[in-house]
């Protein structure tokens, strides 16, 4: 009996990977996305090291949740996650490799900056 990897099982059925510079498009049976290289690099190796569930849709939920950022293709069943600075170099980063940002799920303020204000600070108090 051959037991699968958790990589192997989550690629099965159609998935791969298509690699652009400093990042990656993963396409998975209906769902796709993009994250870094380095994050996938990570990821991968976490999966090879694991064994497969024994269910292929499972498997793909653990693989995917893995991530920490994720641009999702449109209609693909997983949301657009991660922090600003790294989605917009990678945005920025896929449309330097040509592919066409429309049918990707990004987010409509992407380059709108959030600053936390803090409270001004109160008067020293006199020991």
């Amino acid at each position: 009996m051959i037991v699968l990897n958790l990589l192997l099982s989550a690629l099965s059925g159609g998935g791969r990977t298509s690699r652009y510079g400093d990042w990656v498009v993963v396409t998975l049976p209906a769902m796709a996305f993009a994250t870094s290289a380095q994050e996938f690099q990570q990821v991968q190796t976490w999966a090879r090291a694991r064994s497969s569930m024994g269910n292929v849709h499972r498997d793909r939920s653990l693989f995917v949740e893995r991530f920490e950022t994720v641009l999702a293709r449109s209609g693909g069943g997983i949301a657009t996650r991660g922090s600003r600075p790294v989605l917009q170099r990678l945005i920025a980063g896929l449309k330097q490799g040509g592919l066409q940002m429309d049918e990707w799920s990004i987010p409509h303020n992407i380059n709108e900056s959030v600053e936390i204000k803090r409270k001004a600070a109160g008067p020293e108090r006199a020991p």
